[in-house]
């Protein structure tokens, strides 16, 4: 079977952590994108999932700002100041009443 090249582009981080990862499974990038190629031609579809990460992701605290956290706090004080929130004890106690638990 006669052989052609194929050039593709990556971030530099990236191609390394693949060289990585292929070396680890015993193969080179070529013989993963081969394999990724002919199961997706046989199954006539790309062989993974691909879909969209979730609208707004929660963001850890640890990866907030300083400002982003004491504005995340105040909203809150906010919402118990205007009577948006209730307490806990008053949220279980309606849905024991609700499910009967």
């Amino acid at each position: 079977m006669a052989q052609t090249t194929v050039n593709i582009r990556m971030d530099e981080t990236l191609k390394k952590q693949l060289e990585w990862l292929c070396s680890e499974l015993g193969m080179s990038i070529s013989t993963a994108v081969t394999v990724f190629a002919k199961t997706a031609v046989r199954e006539r579809r790309i062989p993974f999932e691909l879909r969209m990460p979730p609208p707004n992701p929660p963001t850890a605290m640890e990866d907030m700002t300083k400002e982003e956290f004491n504005a995340k706090i105040q909203a809150g004080l906010d919402a118990v100041m205007a009577g948006r929130v209730r307490p806990a004890k008053d949220a279980f106690l309606d849905m024991q009443r609700k499910f009967g638990t």
